[in-house]
């Protein structure tokens, strides 16, 4: 189960038709990768049971943020642009991250 659905992301990218839902749904996929493996969670979304829960909004969003920002950076960079970190996503997903004691 995705966090987020196809339908869910061409609405945040303001995107009309099927021209470019494969292109979307790669670049999804990748934005839920890095999400779950920043947090040290597993896809789909899952309690300590295994049992799929629904995905927190803030989770949600930073998936959103970076397929936002893969779609509309797709050539990674940009003349004339510094590319940084988005200190957002990182406060959208810190509350999520599994932290493990060793």
């Amino acid at each position: 189960m995705p966090f987020v659905t196809l339908d869910e992301a061409k609405a945040h990218l303001r995107v009309d038709g099927a021209d470019e839902d494969a292109d979307i749904a790669l670049k999804l996929a990748a934005a839920e990768e890095l999400v779950a493996q920043s947090l040290g969670r597993p896809v789909p979304w899952t309690d300590g049971a295994g049992l799929p829960v629904p995905v927190p909004a803030s989770v949600k969003a930073a998936v959103l943020l970076i397929l936002a920002d893969l779609y509309a950076n797709r050539e990674g960079v940009a003349a004339g642009l510094s590319l940084a970190d988005n200190p957002t996503l990182e406060r959208l997903l810190s509350f999520h991250r599994k932290v493990s004691v060793a």
